[in-house]
């Protein structure tokens, strides 16, 4: 149990960590880049395999900030614009997540893809490699994208058709549907978001982002 963060901020941050993935996501579609070390954070939590709290799969919750701002932004209502498309994919990773927990074959061949590609670790050296990358969008695409429900992302046509690029954005997807399990398992559920606000929005000021 982490030290640093109660049950309920722990639960929040989770649900941060897929607005992370989803504004990150966001990045590459527009800019083509995004923050690497926020990058790295989400991937390592996608290779935390036997996991199951929140310090052993994000070690470093400064990498949420964005996450967390744009949660905040949400909650706040402040969303319209540029703003809404990270909010939409956030939305769409928890619903794709809930469609993944409800189907177990998938659930069963996405942790064996996963275990079989931390065995293959230690040929990459760092988890932002394009080959890692592309690695673990082909796991996203076998799994996740065989469901009906999918994600339409926004962004520069030359970002978009650029395969390294599109596999950072799968592999982002993924990274936020890992989040979202763990919210979860957290006991965090969507209706929150609808009839939680203001305690989600208390705890973001409990938490106090700048000083992650």
């Amino acid at each position: 149990m982490s030290e640093r963060f109660s049950p309920e901020q722990q639960q929040l941050l989770a649900l941060a960590a897929v607005f992370e993935a989803a504004q990150l996501a966001d990045d590459v579609a527009q800019r083509g880049d995004c923050d690497p070390k926020a990058f790295e954070g989400l991937i390592a939590g996608v290779m935390a395999l036997d996991a199951d709290d929140f310090d052993s799969i994000y070690a470093h919750p400064a990498l949420l900030r964005e996450g967390v701002s744009l949660l905040n932004r949400s909650l706040n209502k402040e969303s319209r614009g540029a703003n809404l498309r990270p909010l939409n994919y956030g939305l769409a990773l928890l619903h794709l997540a809930g469609k993944l927990r409800k189907n177990e074959d998938t659930v069963s061949i996405l942790r064996n893809r996963l275990l079989a590609l931390s065995g293959q670790q230690a040929h990459f050296d760092k988890f932002s490699d394009d080959a890692f990358c592309h690695r673990i969008a082909g796991i996203y695409v076998d799994t996740l994208g065989t469901f009906r429900f999918r994600i339409q992302v926004k962004g520069d046509p030359a970002h978009l058709q650029d395969d390294d690029k599109a596999a950072r954005i799968r592999a982002l997807f993924l990274a936020g549907v890992r989040a979202a399990f763990l919210w979860h398992q957290l006991g965090g559920r969507r209706w929150h978001l609808l009839f939680h606000r203001k305690r989600l929005l208390s705890l973001i000021d409990s938490i106090d982002i700048n000083n992650l």
